[in-house]
């Protein structure tokens, strides 16, 4: 998971120390094409999981989080030179943001170009001390965003500050998750939880015709 692959100081501490410049982005890059890596994206992963689609040899999935601008002018860049895909969590409220964020038209150039776009919600929500309604509320409008900007409903959810999987009790894990197969998500992703919750419903849930996991 990416934050920031910009070459210009941030002011942002939390932001800055997570930033990959952009010659070192392009150098892992190298590194997974020379190592046999193909990137993917989560769709990918999931169909395959499903039975419906093969996966390459070595798959990697590649994420981007919160929808800077620098996704568009670096990350998006290096990755179309390297023939690679990536998986873009948007937090719909904050595009057209300014300099900081990208706009609708970068998003859906983005998507066409074969890059996964991903909710992240509205207003990146603590899905934990949240409300039901706000959080349901951020599930479909931010859902409903991205596809009317980009022609495709996302099928998977970037959980917040992983929330509520870093605080959360197991009951608000597996509410939270049954929300979200309720929005119409294939599934959602977190990044290393501090802890893991104990209870199954929360690795998988029934949505539609299949099942949506929690990634």
């Amino acid at each position: 998971m990416y934050h920031d692959v910009s070459g210009v100081p941030l002011d942002d501490i939390y932001r800055a120390a997570s930033n990959v410049l952009p010659a070192d982005f392009s150098a892992q890059l190298d590194y997974l094409q020379c190592a046999g890596y193909t990137t993917i994206t989560p769709s990918q992963l999931i169909d395959a999981v499903e039975g419906r689609g093969p996966l390459p040899e070595k798959p990697v999935v590649l994420t981007f989080d919160d929808g800077y601008s620098d996704h568009y002018s670096q990350a998006f860049t290096i990755l179309k030179q390297h023939g690679m895909t990536g998986a873009f969590a948007i937090i719909t409220g904050f595009v057209e943001g300014g300099g900081d964020y990208m706009s609708w038209a970068q998003i859906g150039e983005m998507s066409g170009a074969g890059m996964e776009m991903m909710s992240h919600t509205v207003t990146h929500i603590d899905m934990n001390t949240a409300d039901d309604a706000a959080v349901a509320d951020q599930l479909g409008a931010s859902r409903t965003a991205l596809e009317q900007h980009t022609g495709r409903a996302p099928g998977f959810l970037v959980y917040p500050a992983g929330e509520p999987f870093r605080s959360g009790t197991a009951e608000r894990q597996a509410q939270v998750v049954s929300m979200v197969a309720g929005a119409g998500y294939r599934g959602a992703l977190l990044a290393g939880p501090s802890r893991r919750c104990s209870s199954p419903s929360v690795s998988a849930w029934a949505a539609g015709s299949g099942p949506a996991r929690s990634l």
